[in-house]
């Protein structure tokens, strides 16, 4: 069993997994958690399942999907956080 904390870049990401790229070799079928931010922006853990690689690039499904209105509040946080500020009551 591999352990230890590796670190990617996560180039695409869905509702239901991700696209990474890591210089380490991982395991199909492989449980991994990953930090991403919640969408207050801080550190939360999310367990996934490798599910293919090619090179250096994997596809990871998600333990627990994102619904659509969290997938998009956290995209907007990656992508566009100002948007958020201007959506919070009270902005």
């Amino acid at each position: 069993m591999l352990s230890g904390s590796v670190e990617a870049m996560v180039e695409n990401l869905s509702q239901q997994g991700a696209r990474l790229t890591c210089d380490r070799l991982l395991a199909i079928d492989q449980t991994v958690r990953m930090e991403m931010p919640d969408l207050s922006g801080k550190p939360r853990e999310v367990r996934a399942k490798m599910r293919w690689r090619r090179d250096q690039q994997y596809g990871v499904v998600f333990d627990d999907t994102f619904t659509l209105g969290d997938f998009a509040r956290l995209a907007a946080l990656l992508q566009a956080p100002a948007l958020l500020e201007e959506a919070a009551p009270g902005a």
